[in-house]
C-alpha cells in the first residue's frame, strides 16, 4: 500500500462537516461536531509518569519512541504522539520528534472541518435534515454504509479524521515487530480504541496477515486493510480513518474523497445523486482501469472477486468499456503529439473526443482535467473567449465537486486558474487506498 491518493492538491483540499452520531465505548452518543469544536489542552498531567512530567499541547501522553534499524535511517528515533482532544477518537501520530515539531509549532490538529466544505447554510441544513446514511451489515461484505435519505450529486456526506498516522518511513525503519508494537500502543492511546479495532483486517496476503495475527498485530493488519495515503506536514503518511474505513468498494462508485489542506481529516462527497437504501461506494483503486487489472489488483491485496455494476456488465459492454478506459489514458500524450506536430485542429477534436468517452465511462473526476487542458490548447491559438468559455466549465466543476473550498477562494479568473493547474492536465485520480 504504497500509492497515494492525492487529487487536485495545488487546488487545496478541504474538508465538510456532517451532522451525525456515533457511540464511543466510554462516552455514549455523541454528535463528532462537538467532539471536533473540543478545546485542545494547553497543558496536560500524566499521571501514569513516574516524573509526573507536564505533557505540552496538543499531546496528552509522554513520547514513546524506536529507533531505526535499518541501515538507511540508523538511529533515527520515531516515535508515538497522541492527542486525545482531536476528533471524536483523539489521534495518534508515528512520526520523528521533529515532524511532530512540526504538526505542533503549525496547529494541524486544530484544523477544524466544520468551516471547511461547508457554508452556513448547508451547515444548518444538515441539522434540519435526518441523517444521510447508516453502518449496518451488508450481507457478503461484513459492515458498509446505506444511504437513508436521498444524497444530490456532490453533496458532502461524510466527514472524518484520522485516528493513526504512520510516517511511510517508519514502515522500513523500524522492521515488522517494532512497527507492531508502536502501533498496537498508538491504538492503545487512543480516546475510543475500538474505533480501530473493530475495522475489518482482511486483506489479500492470508499468510502475512496470520502472522501479524500471531504476533499481536491487530492494528497492523488494519492499517494495511484500510488507510489511505496522505501528506502531513511535508512528509508521506498512512492514514486509517475509522468512520470511511466502512464504506465498500466499487470500480465505478457513488461517492469519492476529498482530503483538508492539513491531511488529517477527509470528507466523502457525492459522485451522483444516490438513493435512499443504495449502498455508499468509493474505488479502492485508481479510476480508469482495465477489468482484468482492477480484478487482480482487488483480489491480491483485499482478497475478494469484485461484482459491481461495472464488472457484471456483459462481456461485450465489458470489452466495450476497457476499450474506453485504455483509449482515454493513451489520448492526452496522442493529443500533445498532434499539437507539437502542427496538427491543431486533430488535437483539438481528440480532446473533444476525450471528454465524451470520459462522461460515457462515468469518470467524472477526470472531466475537468480534459477541459483545463482544452481551455489551454484554445487559449495557444489566441482563442481567449473560447478558452475562456470552456475553462469556466471546469473551475465550476471543481467549484461543485468541493476542490475550491466554500467561499471566494478561487475567483473565477483564466490565466489565474490555467497558472494553479500548471502545464498539463490535471491528475485528479490517484489511488485513494495504499
Amino acid at each position: 500500500m504504497l500509492h497515494f491518493w492525492t487529487p487536485l492538491r495545488l487546488l487545496g483540499l478541504y474538508l465538510a462537516n456532517l451532522h451525525f452520531r456515533i457511540v464511543l465505548a466510554d462516552l455514549g452518543a455523541v454528535q463528532i461536531e462537538e467532539l471536533l469544536h473540543a478545546k485542545i489542552q494547553q497543558h496536560i498531567l500524566n499521571p501514569s509518569a513516574s516524573t509526573q512530567k507536564i505533557i505540552q499541547s496538543p499531546w496528552s501522553h509522554n513520547a514513546y519512541c524506536k529507533r531505526s534499524s535499518d541501515l538507511s535511517t540508523a538511529g533515527k528515533k520515531f516515535c508515538v504522539y497522541t492527542s486525545d482532544t482531536t476528533g471524536p477518537h483523539g489521534v495518534s501520530i508515528i512520526a520523528s520528534p521533529e515532524t511532530a515539531a512540526k504538526v505542533a509549532e503549525s496547529r494541524l490538529l486544530d484544523n477544524d472541518p466544520l468551516e471547511s466544505f461547508r457554508n452556513s447554510h448547508e451547515n444548518e441544513d444538515q441539522f434540519v435534515n435526518d441523517p444521510l446514511y447508516e453502518v449496518k451489515e451488508i450481507e457478503g461484505k461484513g459492515m458498509g454504509v446505506i444511504a437513508t435519505r436521498k444524497i444530490k450529486k456532490f453533496e458532502t456526506v461524510m466527514v472524518d479524521q484520522a485516528s493513526i498516522l504512520e510516517d511511510i518511513d517508519a514502515v522500513k525503519a523500524l522492521g515488522k515487530k517494532d512497527e507492531k508494537s508502536i502501533l498496537a500502543l498508538a491504538v492503545k492511546q487512543l480516546k475510543s480504541p475500538n474505533a480501530v479495532t473493530e475495522l475489518s483486517a482482511d486483506h489479500g496476503n492470508q499468510v502475512e496477515k496470520d502472522l501479524n495475527l500471531k504476533d499481536g498485530g491487530l492494528e497492523a493488519d488494519v492499517m494495511y486493510t484500510n488507510a489511505f495515503g496522505s501528506d502531513i506536514a511535508g512528509k508521506k503518511m498512512r492514514a486509517l480513518f475509522p468512520l470511511i474505513s466502512r464504506i465498500n468498494h466499487a470500480c465505478s462508485p457513488n461517492t469519492f474523497v476529498l482530503f483538508s489542506r492539513a491531511g488529517i481529516s477527509m470528507a466523502i462527497k457525492a459522485y451522483r445523486d444516490i438513493e435512499p437504501g443504495e449502498e455508499l461506494s468509493i474505488s479502492y483503486l485508481t479510476l480508469g482501469q482495465t477489468f482484468a487489472r482492477r480484478q487482480d489488483a482487488l483480489k491480491h491485496k483485499w482478497g475478494f472477486t469484485c461484482t459491481c455494476k461495472l464488472c457484471s456488465l456483459p462481456h461485450a459492454e465489458r470489452v466495450a468499456s476497457d476499450i474506453r478506459q485504455t483509449l482515454i489514458k493513451q489520448t492526452e500524450t496522442k493529443i500533445l503529439e498532434l499539437w507539437e506536430e502542427g496538427k491543431h485542429k486533430e488535437a483539438l477534436g481528440l480532446a473533444e473526443e476525450s471528454i465524451e468517452m470520459i462522461k460515457e465511462e462515468g469518470l467524472d473526476h477526470f472531466v475537468p482535467d480534459q477541459y483545463a487542458l482544452l481551455a489551454k490548447l484554445w487559449l495557444l491559438l489566441g482563442k481567449r473567449k473560447k478558452a475562456e468559455e470552456i475553462g469556466k466549465k471546469s473551475w465550476e466543476l471543481l467549484r461543485q465537486m468541493g476542490y475550491l473550498g466554500t467561499g471566494e477562494e478561487f475567483a473565477w479568473d483564466l490565466d489565474n486558474f490555467l497558472n494553479m493547474v500548471g502545464d498539463g492536465a490535471l491528475k485528479a485520480v490517484v489511488e485513494p487506498r495504499m
